[in-house]
């Protein structure tokens, strides 16, 4: 399945990008029917339209932690004249990158072919097919940002020490690279490692790729900063921000000289949350019950915000914490009599810090059907 331009779109999904990004009828919305992310995200929830928004959300989540590493570098995407995003895969990050910057600025690498193809022909991007091997891969351009957002999530020490170097090396002067990583603590206790190691295992997501190269790995913060130290010669220094992708891998970022004050980046993460029941009453009460977290120090969930067909008919705060982990428990009624199956009701959720967590874009039908 390919999903075609925006008006082609379902109404739910027209609904989402419109809320989402800046220019919505210039949103490159189609989507390969060989993405891994999406069949992963399909896989997980099995009801197409939920798996689209998630797939499309990641990708703006993605795109929302590079735009604050851009603006505090570069002060704004105007100033990058070369932006690569390495491993990318079928553009999920991409599409929202082109909302700042025009395609000739941008290049996507990836060990598929397809999807360097795909990318070009549908984004108007340029395409880098990357090597299984990182000697091989012969790239003379020098780029103002990488972003590999998991890739090193994937690799075993060599080739991640390696893969660290190449791309390091094709930073211009005031360049960054930013990098995705699973940290230790994402491990079991039983199968713990110190800081300075990385840990192997050869188990993947991907259905071709061969886990001996690419798997899943995790890393303590001194094994990065001792492989950055050692690829750059000692002249490079990164920055640790603690499940600064998706609230889940570790974002390091990595600059040359002269080293930028990484202390006033001020990151900030999204809330988090999901949608528990959803009830439409025979007298036209809609009754919708959730969860929402946040982990930013001194920021709160401003509100939970419900529209109907993208007009806003109700906004309420989470009412009290459940566990340690500051989840807060929320619900909604609003009388709305008429309310068909195929109204388009989201769910989004706002932090004091302009970040949001949309829960749910979708018609009533599937929302009832996606829920007890």
């Amino acid at each position: 399945m390919i999903l075609n331009d925006f008006q082609q779109l379902d109404p739910s999904l027209q609904v989402f990008i419109k809320d989402q990004v800046s220019f919505p009828q210039k949103f490159p919305s189609v989507i390969s029917p060989q993405d891994e992310m999406y069949l992963f995200a399909l896989q997980n929830h099995r009801i197409p339209e939920k798996a689209r928004i998630r797939y499309y959300f990641n990708g703006r989540r993605i795109f929302d932690a590079v735009d604050q590493v851009v603006r505090w570098k570069f002060q704004g995407f105007n100033r990058i004249n070369s932006f690569l995003d390495f491993a990318g895969g079928y553009g999920r990050f991409t599409r929202f990158l082109l909302q700042e910057l025009p395609p000739e600025k941008v290049w996507i690498s990836d060990i598929y072919s397809d999807a360097v193809k795909f990318q070009q022909e549908h984004f108007g991007v340029n395409g880098i097919v990357s090597t299984v091997h990182p000697e091989n891969y012969l790239v003379r351009q020098k780029f103002d940002c990488i972003l590999a957002c998991s890739f090193f999530s994937h690799l075993p020490e060599k080739t991640f020490t390696l893969w660290l170097k190449t791309l390091y090396n094709l930073i211009t002067p005031d360049g960054i690279l930013m990098f995705s990583v699973h940290d230790r603590d994402l491990l079991p206790t039983e199968s713990k490692i110190n800081s300075d190691e990385i840990l192997f295992i050869p188990e993947s997501e991907s259905r071709s790729l061969d886990v001996n190269e690419y798997g899943t790995s995790y890393v303590g913060e001194e094994f990065v900063k001792q492989t950055v130290n050692q690829v750059s010669q000692g002249e490079a220094i990164c920055y640790r921000i603690a499940k600064g992708i998706c609230r889940y891998q570790d974002l390091y970022l990595v600059a040359k000289p002269p080293i930028p004050e990484f202390s006033s980046l001020q990151f900030s993460h999204h809330p988090w949350g999901r949608v528990e029941q959803v009830n439409y009453t025979p007298e036209g009460e809609l009754k919708i019950k959730g969860t929402v977290s946040e982990i930013n120090p001194n920021s709160q969930i401003e509100g939970i915000f419900i529209f109907v067909n993208n007009q806003l008919i109700k906004q309420v705060k989470p009412q009290n914490n459940l566990d340690e982990n500051l989840i807060l428990f929320w619900s909604i009624k609003a009388q709305i009599p008429g309310l068909s199956a195929e109204d388009v009701i989201s769910i989004k959720a706002i932090n004091t810090r302009g970040l949001e967590w949309v829960f749910e874009a979708a018609t009533l039908e599937v929302l009832r059907a996606a829920t007890p």
